[in-house]
């Protein structure tokens, strides 16, 4: 199978976005991974989501599209721009070719445009594209939802599935438990790594878990986080997307410019929530954040955890609140809290149970929707 066009939008106009987006999303091969509104940010979304192809509108930011397309064409000489623009001249058509771009379409675009560039793009626009690994952010409205536990188990589960090499990283660099969830006393963490940050020796500062994922852990001591900016830390992620098919980061709202640092370069965000008023009041409220992230709504998946049918919300009920279906609903297990005690993963301990059984068919899931084609051997 080919590798996925990742594409970037830079459109000045709703309707244009919105088509782009369900063509996109129809397309077996191609994924919108960030739309942005201004030209700065268009600079910065290309740098770290590494795109093939970018639709950028001649409107953008005060008219600068032509611009920002002429910025993009000598850094990324590789890269497939289609500009649009709503006025049918031959000059404009002239102004986009000089800035770099291979196409110009007028709007408005029609769905038969985007498919064939797309096409094209797949075949001429993969030069700028490196090896990349997929950034899954597994995130919560607060804590005590099981997150980390997600997060944990998920990772084991990619690997199980044949996820190539997996990195789990502690987002949470003052009180991460990640470390303490797997039993693990590593001698190095993202500290010593984020003083050295040398992409050929990065992986020597993860810690290998004998389920075969490899784990970045927070640091030992609290001072030592302060170290380590937003920018450092999505640096961090971008060497360790050259190294890993799958990065799944534990971040955490008590840590929110890392959190928010994670989410410029995340390729999927899942969102845990327990099936209760409060916690669905919350992450109604992050889903909110996202959107004005310009996070690709595509790319949020929403997990129940702690089901209960005692206790808990009916999951229709819930998804009726959030206007969002689950992905998938974990079942509470007491066992959870031993293997936790234990630093040993409910989905090691107990392969059979309805738990861990629903932790990989929800990792089965995601490695379909993400469509990665490109494995490394373990």
């Amino acid at each position: 199978m080919a590798q996925l066009l990742r594409i970037v939008v830079a459109a000045a106009e709703e309707a244009s976005r919105s088509l782009i987006y369900r063509v996109a999303g129809q397309h077996q091969a191609a994924r919108v991974v960030a739309d942005v509104d201004s030209d700065d940010r268009l600079m910065d979304v290309v740098a770290y989501r590494r795109p093939q192809l970018v639709f950028v509108s001649s409107d953008l930011a005060d008219m600068r599209g032509f611009e920002a397309a002429d910025r993009l064409s000598r850094r990324y000489p590789g890269l497939f721009i289609a500009m649009m623009t709503p006025r049918n001249s031959v000059d404009e058509v002239r102004r986009a070719m000089r800035a770099g771009a291979r196409e110009c379409l007028i709007e408005p675009i029609s769905e038969e445009s985007i498919l064939r560039i797309i096409d094209e793009a797949k075949d001429v626009g993969t030069s700028v594209a490196e090896r990349r690994g997929t950034i899954v952010a597994v995130m919560s409205s607060k804590g005590g939802v099981g997150k980390s536990t997600v997060a944990v188990n998920l990772s084991i589960a990619l690997k199980q599935l044949g996820g190539g090499r997996v990195a789990l990283v502690d987002g949470d660099l003052y009180f991460g438990d990640v470390a303490v969830l797997l039993n693990l006393k590593p001698e190095r963490t993202i500290h010593e790594l984020n003083a050295a940050l040398d992409a050929e020796i990065a992986d020597r500062f993860l810690h290998q878990h004998p389920t075969g994922i490899e784990v970045l852990a927070a640091p030992l001591r609290t001072e030592q986080a302060e170290e380590i900016t937003p920018d450092r830390f999505r640096t961090i992620l971008g060497v360790l997307q050259t190294l890993y098919d799958y990065i799944v980061v534990d971040a955490t709202v008590s840590a929110f410019d890392t959190m928010l640092a994670t989410m410029d370069v995340a390729d999927l965000a899942i969102m845990v929530s327990t099936l209760d008023v409060v916690c669905l009041k919350d992450v109604s409220q992050m889903l909110d954040m996202l959107g004005k992230l310009r996070f690709p709504p595509h790319n949020i998946v929403v997990l129940g955890n702690r089901f209960d049918d005692r206790v808990s919300l009916h999951p229709k009920e819930a998804e009726r609140a959030l206007s969002l279906r689950f992905a998938e609903v974990l079942p509470r297990d007491d066992r959870i809290v031993l293997a936790a005690n234990r630093g040993v993963p409910l989905i090691m301990s107990e392969p059979g149970a309805p738990f861990t059984q629903k932790v990989l068919s929800f990792a089965k899931a995601l490695t379909a929707q993400i469509g990665r084609a490109e494995r490394v051997s373990a």
